[in-house]
């Protein structure tokens, strides 16, 4: 009999390269939720470690390291420890039938706890495919009724710079062979046309461009910006308005030629079928850290499907590559997306979490890691390195033991 032995929660503290600018923030570090699980099989005494990982923004879910961690050790780490697996299904299938009972006992798939959800269920889901000895991918694929493929192709993303920093960008990603570029826009409306219009210049007409205003424009603001840049060919307007403003994104998405991609707009999977019935959208940015996880990033990918809705797969900044080794596990485990995110994990990230350099190559391309579970190992050292302890408010009844080395239930 496999059960749930042990669950860790630590946070990290990971140092960028370079601060990362958008409308929302500036950050020059990232603080993440990292879980580890542990599924001992009772008969034999072996045990299989799974690893989880989310990146809370308190301006995308409400969440904080604090918060996230206080709920997975307060909540939903109870839920799952002792628990043992079905003998009756194999320990994925049975795992994700655990997790799918929880999600609903505690409505993670219709609120705003995805960063909490997300590295617990990474963790487990991790482990029991571990002990099953399948990737996260093949197990994702088969229930979609295909095979994974083997590789995504990433596109870049630009924050905002200085005008000399925008043209060493550009001049990488193209000569790095990206068929896509996504820039950060929103700041200040001379700046923004003369960012489009460098990025096309340089970039030429081969080139898909995106723009991402991070809330910062109002429908006249969006309407405007769309009639400046019509020559420029731009392929999609991400989350123009603040997250709350429906009934914008409706008229913006009726009365725009580019596609209106929502972001902070979708962090449940209730609110992607409130989206996509009240058709305030064309592309829905899943990025799995604020949706809850790899099964709510599924469900949200199947409604897009149903209702004509184009895919494409987010990053939070900062992440490990434990979470772009899930993102990618999932995005292979589909058809091809609109567009894909992350993975520049070696050209952000001082040091990395994983022993397997998850960085996109020559073209964005980003190859499915080889491994059982999310395919990667975690380098242990580091984690001890970058792990921070975060002032915690004790709550409820659960005990939770607050050390250097992280929170432990």
């Amino acid at each position: 009999m496999i059960r749930v032995k042990d669950i860790q929660v630590s946070t990290v503290l990971l140092p960028f390269r370079f601060a990362f600018k958008h409308s929302l923030a500036s950050r020059s570090f990232s603080t993440n939720v990292i879980v580890k699980a542990a599924l001992e099989d009772t008969a034999s005494g072996a045990t299989a470690f799974g690893w989880g990982e989310s990146v809370p923004r308190d301006y995308v879910t409400g969440e904080t390291c604090q918060s996230a961690v206080i709920d997975i050790t307060e909540q939903f780490a109870p839920e799952f420890l002792n628990q043992s697996l079905s003998e009756d299904r194999k320990p994925i299938e049975a795992m994700g039938g655990l997790i799918e009972q929880v999600a609903a006992a505690h409505n993670v798939y219709g609120r705003r706890v995805g960063a909490a959800f997300c590295a617990l269920e990474l963790a487990l889901l991790d482990a029991a495919a571990k002990v099953q000895g399948v990737s996260i991918s093949e197990w994702l694929a088969v229930r979609n009724g295909r095979s994974p493929a083997q590789s995504i192709d990433y596109g870049g993303v630009i924050p905002f710079g200085k005008r000399k920093t925008l043209s060493a960008l550009l001049y990488f990603y193209k000569f790095y062979g990206y068929k896509t570029v996504k820039l950060k826009v929103g700041d200040d409306p001379d700046l923004d046309l003369f960012t489009v219009r460098k990025a096309r210049e340089l970039l030429g007409d081969g080139i898909v461009l995106r723009v991402d205003a991070n809330c910062a424009w109002d429908f006249d603001r969006t309407v405007a910006f769309a009639d400046k840049v019509q020559d420029f060919n731009i392929a999609s307007i991400e989350q123009p308005v603040p997250f709350d403003r429906l009934d914008e994104l409706v008229e913006l998405n009726k009365v725009l030629k580019p596609e209106i991609v929502v972001d902070e707009s979708l962090c449940t999977v209730q609110e992607a079928q409130n989206l996509a019935e009240m058709k305030a959208c064309r592309g829905f940015n899943i990025r799995i850290s604020k949706v809850g996880g790899l099964m709510a990033a599924q469900k949200i990918i199947d409604i897009a499907h149903k209702n004509g809705i184009s895919v494409h797969l987010g990053a939070q900044v900062g992440e490990s590559g434990i979470l772009t080794a899930a993102g990618r596990a999932l995005a292979c485990a589909n058809e091809s997306f609109e567009n894909y995110e992350g993975a520049a994990n070696f050209f952000l990230l001082k040091e990395d979490l994983t022993r397997e350099n998850m960085t996109a190559g020559f073209g964005g391309r980003g190859k499915l890691p080889n491994g059982h579970g999310i395919g990667v190992i975690v380098n242990e050292n580091n984690l001890k390195r970058f792990e921070v302890r975060l002032p915690f408010a004790k709550s409820g009844p659960a005990s939770l033991e607050a050390t250097e080395r992280g929170l432990h239930v």
